[in-house]
Order: structure tokens, then C-alpha cells, then sequence
């Protein structure tokens, strides 16, 4: 066994999307900050978005998948649509929720408002990013009956006592009033419900097996209906640029004062960002557990906080390297390698199921089409291409 303290854990070529992700949104916070732009639009962003995300509905035909849900039961048509509208209520929840908190921010404390954000809705407040990994970790258990162990936990106290101290070094408490806890109660009730989104997007695909490609339509599909109803709101508006509500006015100036060029530019590169973004995100929730999409939230707040700070606060990178670990060793990408802190993790779990397997003489058969039932009868398989089975008795031959 290795005498490392920390170790690498069940480590494959899936791994690979969460930081294909984390990179597109990196790419996005990058161009957010530096395009040469005078003016956000929300109606063209949120066409953008949509359409990036609706998308999705072209997988299969592009990967050649059946698009008829593989549920192994038939679900009624009501249940079906009460599925669908859960899932939609939750989104609209965790949009309205980060919309407030955005327009609280705006209105009373002076703060910026943007409409660049992609549809995960990346938070780059380290405290707020820990209580959302907790509710992720109550969610999960409760809704999809995952279990957690001491590992779990120590990651956990690390990310929210160093979350605590990163937002402290990057000044995030320095205006603390009354409407500062307001936005700040607004955010933890939003993780709350984005945490419950992405468990149920989950509990959806793995529980009652609907495709993920249609439940990842979902969000696309109220964005473009939402930007619609801002357009027509925007259209109706007599005064136009000079309306005193802020996304009409800066629909109206955005034409005005950007060239053509520039907006065909920020479209086109938001909308490619989409299609890139949704199948991954989607794909993460369908391969891992909800808590792996933090990645992108942890690596994207990293590049943000960089990309928006002083050079002399360039030494929280040392903090953000012990979040990025505590994130690993949750995940159990990493493993504590002392004090059996990883004999629960879902490796040596396994590992454990295969050894018992093994222990109990059952390797006779490894590598064959027979599975040993008990001393008198085995089940053999009787062309590997096929599914049928058959039952034989034990007659101590060998198998070829």
C-alpha cells in the first residue's frame, strides 16, 4: 500500500468533462470581462442561451440514439408531465431567486447588473459555494439515498472554514448592512433550490430513467420562452431607450451604441459556448453524483476572483489550492490515506465487494460465460453476443 498521505482515488476518462466544463466557463468569464462592450442586452442574451441549450435536442440524432425513453415502467402521461413541471418550477426558482438577489445588489447597494451568465449560474462566493455543497450532500441523501462518511465531512469543514477566509482576504464582508444579509439569505435560499434542481435532474435520470438529453431541454426551453416575453416587453415600452427600467433602456442602447460587428461577434461566441456547455453539464449529473458539477463553480471563481483582483491579492491562490483539494477529496478524486478515512470510498468499497467475491471461491469461473449459483448448479452463457442464459448442473468439467 502506498505511504502517501494523499493518494489518487478511482480515477477514468469521464473525470475529463467536469474540467471541459470548468474550461468553456472559464472561456466564458474571460470574454465576459474583456469583450469590448459598452452595453449588456438580456433579450439577445437570454435567445442566446436558450437556443444553446435547446440544442441538446439534436444529440441523438447526431449520436444516433433512440430518442424514446427507456423507462423499464410505462409512466402515465399526468405523472409524466407533473415530472416535467417539477423540474421546470425548480429552475424557475433558482433564476428568480439569483435575479433577486442581482436586482437587491443593483438597486440599494450600487452593484453591477450583467446578463452573462450561462445557465449554471456559477456563484463566486466561496462561503456561498460551501453551504451549497452541504445542501447538495443533504439533498442527495435524502432524495437519492447516497451515503456520506468522515471524509466527506473533514472536506467539507475545509472548504467552508477556508471558503471563510478567502471571501475575508478578498474583501467580500466589507460593506456589511442591512441589505447586505438580505442579499446574502437571498443567495442561500437560491443555492438551496439549485442544490434540489440538479439532485432531481439526477433522481429523474436515475430513478425513473427519462433521457437526459430531454430533461437538459428543459432550461433552454424556459430561457428562450422568458427572453421572448422581455422582448415583447421591451417592444411595447413607449420610452424606449429612455425608460427608467434597466434592461429596456440597455436593449434600445445596445443597438445604438455597439457596432454590428461586435454583436454578432458576442453572439455567436455565447451561442457556441452553450451547445459546448449543455451536454456537458448534463452529462456530469448523469455520470457522477450532483456535487461534481461544483467543479466549475470552484475553478471559474478561482480564474474570476484572479482576473478582478489586485496583483497583491494574488496569494489567496495558496487558499484556493486547499479548496480545490477539500473539492477533490469530497469527490474522491483524491483519498486521505491514513486514519482509514478512505475505507469508505466508493473504490475500496468495491474493491472490498470483489475480494469477498473472490474469497468465497467464486474465480473459478472468471474469465468464462458460467457463474457459479452454489456447489450443485451453475449458469452458463451460451453465446457472448446473446442474452439467454442457461441453468446447468455441477459436474466438476472445465469450461472452455
Amino acid at each position: 500500500m502506498s505511504k502517501s498521505i494523499i493518494i489518487f482515488g478511482g480515477i477514468n476518462k469521464k473525470l475529463l468533462l467536469p474540467f471541459f466544463l470548468s474550461l468553456a466557463q472559464i472561456v466564458l468569464v474571460i470574454i465576459n470581462e474583456n469583450y469590448p462592450e459598452k452595453e449588456n442586452n438580456l433579450v439577445l442574451q437570454m435567445y442566446m442561451l436558450g437556443l444553446g441549450e435547446m440544442s441538446i435536442k439534436l444529440l441523438p440524432l447526431v449520436l444516433k440514439i433512440s430518442d424514446k425513453e427507456n423507462n423499464k415502467e410505462k409512466i402515465i402521461k399526468k405523472r409524466k408531465c407533473l415530472h416535467y413541471f417539477l423540474l421546470l418550477f425548480l429552475f424557475m426558482m433558482d433564476v428568480g431567486l439569483s435575479s433577486a438577489a442581482t436586482l437587491v445588489d443593483y438597486y440599494f447597494k450600487g452593484g453591477e447588473v450583467s446578463y452573462t451568465d450561462s445557465n449554471l449560474f456559477p456563484n463566486h462566493n466561496f462561503v456561498i459555494q460551501s453551504i451549497e455543497m452541504i445542501f447538495l450532500v443533504v439533498v442527495s441523501k435524502l432524495l437519492l439515498k447516497y451515503n456520506y462518511f468522515k471524509h466527506h465531512l473533514i472536506s467539507i469543514i475545509i472548504l467552508v472554514v477556508f471558503g471563510i477566509v478567502c471571501d475575508i482576504v478578498l474583501n467580500k464582508f466589507k460593506d456589511i448592512d442591512g441589505y447586505f444579509f438580505i442579499i446574502q439569505i437571498t443567495k442561500i435560499f437560491q443555492v438551496a433550490v439549485q442544490a434540489t434542481f440538479y439532485c432531481y435532474e439526477k433522481y429523474m435520470m436515475e430513478r425513473l430513467f427519462y433521457p437526459y438529453w430531454n430533461i437538459a431541454f428543459i432550461p433552454g426551453f424556459f430561457m428562450f420562452c422568458f427572453g421572448t416575453v422581455f422582448l415583447l416587453l421591451a417592444l411595447i415600452n413607449p420610452d424606449k431607450e429612455n425608460s427608467t427600467t434597466n434592461f429596456i433602456s440597455s436593449f434600445y442602447k445596445y443597438f445604438q451604441d455597439e457596432s454590428t460587428g461586435l454583436i454578432i461577434g458576442r453572439l455567436v461566441l455565447v451561442f457556441i459556448l452553450h451547445v459546448i456547455m449543455c451536454p456537458l453539464s448534463i452529462l456530469i449529473i448523469f455520470y457522477f453524483s450532483p456535487e461534481f458539477i461544483l467543479i466549475i463553480f470552484q475553478l471559474s471563481s478561482f480564474i474570476k476572483n484572479i482576473i478582478i483582483n489586485p496583483a497583491e491579492k494574488l496569494y489567496c491562490i495558496v487558499f484556493y489550492i486547499i479548496l480545490f483539494i477539500a473539492l477533490m477529496i469530497h469527490l474522491e478524486i483524491l483519498e486521505l490515506n491514513f486514519c482509514g478515512l478512505n475505507k469508505y470510498t466508493k473504490r475500496n468499497i468495491d474493491l472490498r465487494g470483489l475480494e469477498d467475491v473472490l474469497g468465497e471461491g467464486r474465480d473459478s469461473t472468471v474469465g468464462t460465460n458460467a457463474i457459479d449459483i452454489n456447489k450443485d448448479y451453475l449458469i452458463l452463457k451460451e453465446d457472448k453476443n446473446e442474452n439467454g442464459v442457461e441453468m446447468y448442473e455441477q459436474t466438476g468439467e472445465t469450461l472452455n
